[in-house]
């Protein structure tokens, strides 16, 4: 019996832009409000001190703790503190972006939700970087992980003066990155986990200190006949496939799983956004593995999840970036905000 495809089945479909569009204010805001504070389900709680006796400022939408007067909304804090844009916007943004399976450009969005690109951009711009700092803290990973590497090729912008660009010529090239990848492998089939790290080529150095941080020792581990992954064997049980001569060994053994995330990722950048940052990738690849991971659940849990992400509060380790991305100079130059490739 052949097996519906879980994108075809209704249980994946459990929310929809014309649900949202009937939806009142209060229930859009009690939405927010139940992402921003679980735990209270709901019920605010001051940022600053953790008090939750307060002022309601209806005609601001904003709070003020009676404890230490700090004044704060659903969004203070947050990837979305700042905002212009109305709950009820970021809303339908968050389903549209999880109704789209390989990522969506800029420009698709901007027509979307009707705002300007620049919007457009900084909002899938802050979402990818929640995605990426609030990325949830697997444990080593066990049983059958499956490694791979996949190159991409970063777009380059020139500098906007003309005495600053270097001339292009016939045989001039860009640099390539790797995008080291690792995906443990269900036992109900594809993958569970995924994490991606950036670098500037497939060598053992790098491919060691991913593995080790990320897997837990004795784990079989299957990859390709690549150079890079010899030093594997000290440490894991090392399965190899020969890709010169067959996808799948004989005995079964495969990277086929984590080569789906690679695939995806193409198809994003193929198909959707077409150029990608050298400085940026990292976030984009991030932005594939999670939605490998949660490729089965429904939208409303991926839209939701989404939004639960954005409205995590800053804290020392999470600083939201791109505040003020295009007002600031620096930030555009690379200056302001951490945007190096990273892990």
């Amino acid at each position: 019996m052949h097996n519906q495809h879980h994108l075809l089945a209704a249980r994946a479909r459990t929310i929809s832009l014309p649900e949202i569009a009937g939806w009142d204010d209060e229930t859009v805001r009690a939405t927010f409000r139940k992402l921003r504070w679980p735990e209270t389900d709901g019920d605010p709680v001051c940022p600053e001190c953790g008090c939750v006796d307060l002022y309601y400022l209806g005609t601001r939408e904003q709070w003020r703790c009676k404890g230490c007067g700090h004044t704060f909304s659903i969004t203070s804090g947050t990837w979305l503190a700042s905002t212009k844009l109305p709950l009820r916007t970021i809303l339908i943004a968050m389903v549209t972006l999880a109704n789209a399976v390989k990522g969506m450009s800029a420009l698709q969005l901007m027509r979307q939700l009707g705002v300007q690109y620049k919007t457009a951009y900084v909002l899938y711009l802050k979402l990818r970087d929640a995605l990426w700092q609030t990325r949830d803290p697997f444990p080593a990973m066990t049983g059958q992980v499956e490694m791979d590497g996949a190159y991409m090729t970063p777009s380059k912008r020139f500098p906007n003066k003309v005495e600053d660009r270097q001339e292009k010529t016939a045989t001039s090239k860009r640099p390539k990155q790797c995008i080291l990848a690792m995906r443990k492998r269900s036992p109900h089939g594809g993958g569970q986990e995924t994490r991606v790290k950036v670098v500037t080529e497939e060598n053992s150095e790098d491919i060691l200190e991913f593995a080790m941080d990320n897997i837990a020792g004795g784990t079989e581990v299957i990859t390709d006949e690549h150079s890079g992954y010899t030093d594997l064997k000290a440490y894991f049980k090392h399965t190899r496939v020969n890709h010169s001569i067959h996808f799948m060994g004989p005995a079964g053994e495969n990277t086929n799983i984590v080569e789906s995330l690679f695939s995806r990722l193409r198809r994003c950048v193929w198909g959707q956004v077409h150029q990608i940052s050298a400085k940026k990738l990292y976030l984009y690849a991030n932005e594939i593995a999670y939605r490998e991971d949660a490729r089965k659940w429904d939208n409303r849990r991926i839209a939701f999840d989404m939004l639960a992400r954005m409205l995590t509060l800053e804290d020392d380790e999470r600083k939201p970036r791109f505040r003020g991305y295009w007002g600031d100079y620096r930030i555009r130059k690379g200056g302001g905000v951490s945007l190096g490739v990273a892990a």
